[in-house]
């Protein structure tokens, strides 16, 4: 098992290696050399409309990424030593961090902000919730200003890769990252584009299973009861310690059974109405692995006790994080402003659109999630770190 892994490993640092020359002139044979040729390899990249199927698309998006720096991909840098892979027969289940590194002048930063100060300023519908936005804006701004000029842009990575007996290929890839910025929805009359993917799933009996397994996952979340969690737990996750979900903050990565069942505890305590797609969802079967992916929408209730102990406890946090007093004040500035805006946002409710992979292993005769991940839509700068 453990050459396995490090021949996993060793395809994954050419991977990073050659993608990272952004040869244009090679990029087929770079696709097809990682890449399996099927109709149903997926690469879903971090944005709203990034769900690439077939090698051709695939490539058109790794081109993209490599020509627009505004993808935040151009160079990428994986984590792969502390990558957790599970294998599966001729079938490897791969969750790993990476990161994309770039320098951004102050000057840059600042026209960008004043651009948007332009633009929003001289908007007609101007609200109080746009002013206080801008608010947050610009203290955040500063704030990035005074970190200094190297950004790091951290995302996720979830791989399905299999053996065709000679090598180890991806089947399936999908990149996201922490939202700086997140696109928030009217609550109706949601265009399709938020909700649906392109898709021809070839129906079998394995379809079907893995369809009421995510019906039962949404089963799960509509209930909310943190008391079902251990039986939900048992019926959903696989009992692994190579069990793992991501959530959608940078922070929020789960490895093992027992912190599995931590997470969806927490989403159901402290997380908005979440809605899987399961209509709509691509589901892809390898032996004794699904993979499913699906657009999903998640709907946020907010009441407004609830918001104002925010700063609260962003308070308390930063006192334990030993932030210094300027940092303390801008970051609070920050909290309280978003809280503001949270606030006036219409009835207190949004919707967001948001990914979701999972993939699962049969066991027993029983399909169970090995793997979940996440995600929200980010077609803008991402999240930086700040660490």
């Amino acid at each position: 098992m453990e050459q396995i892994i490090q021949d996993i490993k060793a395809t994954l640092i050419n991977f990073q290696e050659k993608y990272n020359q952004r040869n244009f002139d090679n990029i087929q044979s770079y696709v097809k050399e990682f890449f399996v040729d099927e109709e149903d390899t997926s690469f879903i990249g971090a944005g709203l409309d990034s769900w690439c199927f077939g090698l051709e698309k695939i490539t058109n998006m790794i081109e993209t990424y490599w020509e627009d720096e505004s993808n935040y991909l151009e160079k990428i840098e994986l984590d792969i030593d502390k990558a957790v892979i599970n294998v599966e027969n001729s079938a490897a289940i791969i969750a790993l961090h990476g990161k994309n590194t770039r320098n951004i002048k102050e000057e840059k930063v600042c026209e960008a902000m004043i651009a948007q100060l332009s633009k929003t300023l001289n908007n007609e519908d101007l609200s109080k919730s746009d002013l206080i936005n801008l608010s947050v804006k610009i203290t955040e701004t500063l704030n990035h200003i005074k970190m200094g000029e190297e950004y790091v842009f951290p995302f996720r990575i979830t791989i399905v890769m299999v053996n065709d007996g000679l090598k180890w290929m991806i089947k399936h890839m999908n990149l996201s990252y922490c939202a700086g910025d997140l696109n928030m929805l009217n609550n109706e009359n949601i265009d399709d584009k938020y909700k649906t993917i392109p898709i021809d799933n070839k129906d079998s009996i394995e379809v079907r299973e893995v369809q009421e397994v995510l019906k039962t996952l949404q089963e799960a979340y509509d209930k909310r009861d943190a008391s079902l969690v251990d039986s939900y737990g048992e019926e959903l996750l696989d009992n692994n310690e190579l069990t793992s979900i991501i959530g959608t903050d940078s922070g929020e990565v789960f490895y093992g059974f027992n912190e599995a069942k931590e997470l969806l505890e927490s989403d159901w305590k402290y997380w908005g109405d979440f809605n899987l797609n399961r209509e709509n969802s691509f589901i892809s079967i390898l032996n004794n692995i699904a993979v499913v992916c699906s657009k999903s929408l998640i709907k946020f209730t907010w009441p407004e006790k609830r918001v104002c102990s925010w700063p609260k406890g962003a308070l308390e946090y930063y006192f334990k994080e030993n932030k210094t007093n300027t940092e303390l004040l801008n970051l609070m500035l920050v909290s309280i402003n978003n809280a503001l805006h949270t606030l006036l946002i219409e009835n207190n409710k949004s919707t967001l659109s948001m990914r979701f992979v999972g993939v699962l292993v049969k066991r027993e005769g029983k399909w169970k999630f090995n793997h979940m991940h996440f995600s929200d839509c980010v077609d803008n700068t991402p999240a930086r770190l700040e660490d």
